[in-house]
C-alpha cells in the first residue's frame, strides 16, 4: 500500500469540492480531489442560485462557469403583483441563475484541474483518520488501496457524508412533514428570464420552475408527506403537473407540449447540520456541513459561501487549525440566519392547523399590500437582519 501527501484532500468533486480545490490550487497548494463517479448524471438536485449566491460565485471567480452551464434569471414571479426585478431589488444587484447541476460539476472539476489540482475519479474513500496529519484510505478502480495524508481533509461528500461519520461530528436533525419533488422538462410555456415560485398554504404546497438553458426547465413541487402519494417515476408526472397547476398563480406555464427529459423523484425536506463543522484536521462544506429545507433553494448558495469562507481563512493564516475553527464559527452564523428565515417561511406558508390558519389570517393581508414584510434572506442572503423586529413584522405586527 503506497502513501502520498497533499496540503488539501477533498472527498467529493462536485460543486464544493471542485470549487475549493480550484481556489486553493490557484494559490499554490497541492490539492487532491477524490471523486467516486466517473461521470456526473442528472438527478433532482439544487439548480437554483439566488442572487446572493451569484455574488459568491463572482467573488470565487466561477460565475462564468455557472453561466456556461445555465442561464441568468433576472425576474421572479411569486403571485405578489408584478414580477420582481432581482438586480434592482437585492443588495448584490445581480440576477438569479438556473444551472444544469451535472454540467456545472464537470466545468468546475475541469477548472480545478486547470488550476493545478490532481483529480482521481472512480476513487472510493473507505476510511478517514483525524488528527494533526489526517489520513484518507482510498480504493482505486482496479481494487488497489492507497493511504493519502494531508494538512486538511475537506468533506464535500453530501448530506449522507461518510467522512462526517468517520470524523465523529455530532449531527442535529430537524424533520419536516413535507416532500420535495423535481423533474427536468422541455416545452414549459414560460419565458426564459422569469422564475416562478408560488405557495398555496391551503394545500401546503409550493410550486416553482427555473430555466437552465437549452430548452430545459427544472420544475419543483413541495407537498405534504401525509395524504399525498409520493411523486416518483414517470407514471407520477400527470399528478405532479396537476398539483403544480393547482398550486401556482400561473397555471398556464404547464400548458405547453411538455416532455420529461430527466427522472421525477421526491426527497424528504428534513434538515441536518453540524454546529461546528471543523475538528481534528477535517472541515465539512456544503451538504456535509448543513442542509436547509430544499423548498427554499439555498443549497448552492450556502455551498459557495462555505468555499469562499474556508478558502479565505486558509489562505490568510498558515495555522490551519485556527483557520478551520474560524471558518466553523462563521459558518454557524450565516447558516443560522438562513435556517431561521426558512423556518419562518415554512411556518407562514406551509404549516397546517388552527394555529397556522390564525397566523396567516393576521399576516397575509398585510403582506399582500406590502410584500417587503417577507424576510428576503433566500434572495438577498444571510447578512440581512434576522431578529425579533424582522419576525414581528413578518408575522403581522403593526408598523411602529
Amino acid at each position: 500500500m503506497s502513501t502520498s501527501h497533499y496540503d488539501v484532500v477533498t472527498v467529493g468533486g462536485g460543486l464544493g469540492g471542485a470549487a475549493l480545490a480550484m481556489a486553493m490550487a490557484k494559490a499554490g497548494a497541492r490539492v487532491l480531489i477524490l471523486e467516486r463517479e466517473t461521470k456526473f448524471k442528472d438527478r433532482v438536485r439544487g439548480e437554483f442560485l439566488a442572487p446572493w449566491g451569484v455574488a459568491e460565485a463572482q467573488q470565487l471567480g466561477v460565475a462564468d462557469l455557472f453561466r456556461k452551464s445555465g442561464h441568468n434569471v433576472p425576474f421572479m414571479e411569486m403571485g405578489l403583483g408584478r414580477p420582481r426585478d432581482l438586480p434592482s431589488t437585492t443588495p448584490q444587484g445581480v440576477p438569479a441563475m438556473g444551472v444544469s447541476h451535472p454540467e456545472m460539476q464537470e466545468l468546475l472539476l475541469q477548472a480545478a484541474v486547470s488550476a493545478g489540482a490532481h483529480v482521481r475519479r472512480e476513487a472510493e474513500v473507505t476510511a478517514v483518520e483525524t488528527g494533526e496529519l489526517p489520513r484518507v484510505q482510498v480504493r482505486q478502480a482496479g481494487g488497489s488501496f492507497e493511504t493519502v495524508t494531508a494538512r486538511l481533509v475537506v468533506a464535500a461528500d453530501g448530506r449522507n457524508s461518510a467522512v462526517r461519520k468517520w470524523a465523529r461530528f455530532a449531527v442535529t436533525r430537524d424533520p419536516h412533514p413535507f416532500f420535495f419533488a423535481g423533474v427536468l422538462l422541455t416545452g414549459l410555456a414560460a419565458p426564459h428570464d422569469v422564475g416562478y415560485y408560488c405557495f398555496n398554504p391551503a394545500v401546503a404546497m409550493a410550486a416553482a420552475s427555473i430555466y437552465e438553458g437549452a430548452d430545459r426547465f427544472r420544475a419543483y413541487l413541495a407537498y405534504p408527506s401525509e395524504g399525498v402519494a409520493r411523486l416518483q417515476g414517470e407514471q407520477a408526472l400527470p399528478r405532479f403537473l396537476d398539483y403544480s397547476r393547482r398550486t401556482t398563480a400561473f397555471p398556464t406555464v404547464y400548458d405547453g407540449g411538455l416532455h420529461p427529459i430527466g427522472p421525477l423523484a421526491s426527497f424528504p425536506c428534513d434538515e441536518d447540520w453540524v454546529e461546528h463543522p471543523y475538528q481534528d484536521g477535517v472541515a465539512l462544506i456544503g451538504d456535509a456541513a448543513a442542509t436547509t429545507d430544499p423548498v427554499y433553494g439555498q443549497g448552492l448558495s450556502l455551498t459557495l459561501r462555505d468555499v469562499h469562507t474556508l478558502s479565505e481563512r486558509l489562505l490568510s493564516d498558515s495555522r490551519w487549525d485556527i483557520a478551520g475553527n474560524e471558518y466553523a464559527s462563521e459558518h454557524r452564523r450565516y447558516f443560522s440566519a438562513i435556517h431561521t428565515s426558512c423556518g419562518w417561511l415554512r411556518q407562514m406558508f406551509q404549516e397546517q392547523g388552527a394555529e397556522a390558519d390564525q397566523r396567516r389570517a393576521i399576516a397575509l393581508s398585510l403582506i399582500a399590500s406590502d410584500p417587503t414584510r417577507i424576510p428576503d434572506h433566500i434572495m438577498s442572503g444571510p447578512e440581512l437582519p434576522i431578529d425579533d423586529n424582522v419576525r414581528s413584522r413578518f408575522f403581522g405586527a403593526a408598523e411602529s
